[in-house]
């Protein structure tokens, strides 16, 4: 089965920053204009656009976004005290906290992907397909990937360093020579030229200069994250936080999510 092509760039979601319409009212943004919205998020979100959408909706309402941002741990705990008017989250970790979560108001955002990287002015290998991503990972001297020591989940092993470093115990990657991290990500190491191919988040690949985003790894393998949006029930501002959702989720950002390799058009809800 064949992967999506993405066309990355922080070109694609800047430029997109200028087909955002919000509807809120002259006379509400006045009124707002002193107003705070706290949103928590973890990185792959942060990284993956909403960087980009923050900036965006301050210009826009005059609203000031805080952004708070953590390991999934950190923004459940967000969710259930209450001290943060929006979250974003995996589906399946929000899903652990849906008893602190406003009803109707958990909005998709799409499916963030893990990629591979190479260095800049290397071969761009071809991995359409499961049989030529292992074929170019065989082909690597080396392939950096997250470090995990521990329990899936724990403090040694989060949950994208084992969706990383387990792909390399299945069967069919016997001889592909890996190696973890010494310190930070796979796309952090190879950026250090530790390696000369990486598997990460896309988004957080795009953040160095001297690495190229190959594509995402094929689909069948499962190595992404279903990314969604909600309103703890106990925020202060559960308004701001369910129009900031709104903003994020709008079809004018969805050329800034799919430039930072998520794709609103699919995931669980």
């Amino acid at each position: 089965m064949g992967i999506l092509k993405f066309k990355f760039g922080a070109v694609a979601g800047v430029a997109a920053v200028t087909a955002l319409a919000f509807s809120a009212p002259a006379d509400a943004q006045t009124t707002q204009a002193a107003r705070e919205v706290i949103v928590g998020t973890p990185g792959f979100t942060n990284n993956g656009g909403l960087d980009i959408i923050t900036k965006a909706f301050e210009a826009e309402t005059g609203i000031k976004v805080i952004v708070k941002s953590g390991g999934m741990d950190d923004i459940k705990k967000l969710a259930t005290d209450g001290t943060a008017d929006a979250v974003f989250l995996p589906a399946d970790e929000m899903d652990q906290v849906k008893g602190a979560i406003k009803a109707g108001t958990r909005k998709r955002i799409g499916r963030s992907y893990q990629g591979l990287a190479v260095m800049k002015g290397a071969k761009i290998p071809d991995i359409s397909t499961k049989e030529k991503f292992i074929a170019a990972l065989k082909s690597a001297n080396r392939v950096m990937h997250s470090r995990c020591n521990g329990a899936p989940g724990g403090p040694g092993c989060t949950k994208t360093s084992y969706m990383l470093s387990s792909l390399f115990d299945l069967p069919e990657m016997a001889g592909v020579k890996h190696a973890a991290s010494p310190y930070g990500e796979g796309g952090d190491a190879l950026a250090r030229g530790e390696g000369d191919m990486a598997v990460q988040n896309i988004s957080q690949i795009m953040k160095w200069d001297n690495l190229v985003v190959v594509g995402p790894i094929p689909e069948e393998y499962g190595r992404y994250l279903d990314a969604v949006a909600a309103v703890p029930s106990k925020a202060a501002h559960q308004d701001l936080g369910q129009q900031f959702i709104q903003y994020a989720t709008q079809p004018g950002t969805f050329a800034i999510w799919y430039s930072r390799g998520v794709d609103p058009r699919k995931g669980s809800q």
